[in-house]
């Protein structure tokens, strides 16, 4: 990430909002809103070790909360995550569960995105039988904008057994707490 260039954006937006830069305030204003979209944009690293799978029982992280940044507003997104899989061969330390959502976060990305993507890596690193994502976000640019509700907007992505076999589904589904 180019800080220097976002920083000048930034002082390019409050110039254009007429704010005074000296008001004591503003000043450095634009370097840490550069240093929060950084610190935003970048998870932290994360090694996958896999160990032979002990049983094919369905395996669920839910309400893991991260923040994210919508593409049309830069607005802040609050994402309430449930991610899961049925393993097949592999299975995977469970803090893997979030780290995989944290590792998409990587620039502002649309919800819908980051769910195929978080699915995605799942997949290609384990070669489940079956993988589930379901992610609420709170939008800020519809919270403080437009329509202004608190409302938040459920994405899905099933893949294998999770999408294919109905039970399997249900019970992923009710276990989040979304049937």
């Amino acid at each position: 990430m180019d800080i220097k260039k976002m920083e000048k954006g930034v002082e390019l937006l409050l110039d254009g909002m007429g704010v005074d830069r000296d008001d004591l305030n503003f000043r450095g204003t634009p370097a840490r809103v550069a240093r929060m979209f950084r610190e935003m944009c970048t998870p932290t690293e994360s090694h996958w070790a896999a160990f032979p799978a002990s049983s094919s029982d369905l395996v669920l992280l839910r309400g893991h909360r991260v923040v994210g940044l919508c593409p049309h507003h830069l607005q802040p997104v609050e994402y309430t995550c449930s991610v899961g899989y049925v393993p097949n061969e592999l299975t995977v330390g469970l803090s893997k569960l979030a780290r995989v959502v944290e590792q998409q976060l990587v620039a502002p990305i649309l919800q819908e995105d980051l769910a195929n993507d978080v699915a995605d890596a799942l997949n290609e690193k384990l070669k489940p039988k079956g993988v589930g994502v379901v992610i609420a976000g709170r939008h800020g640019c519809m919270a403080f904008r437009g329509v202004r509700t608190d409302g938040d907007v459920v994405v899905s992505v099933m893949k294998g057994v999770l999408l294919l076999n109905p039970a399997a589904r249900m019970e992923f589904l009710q276990l989040t707490g979304r049937p």
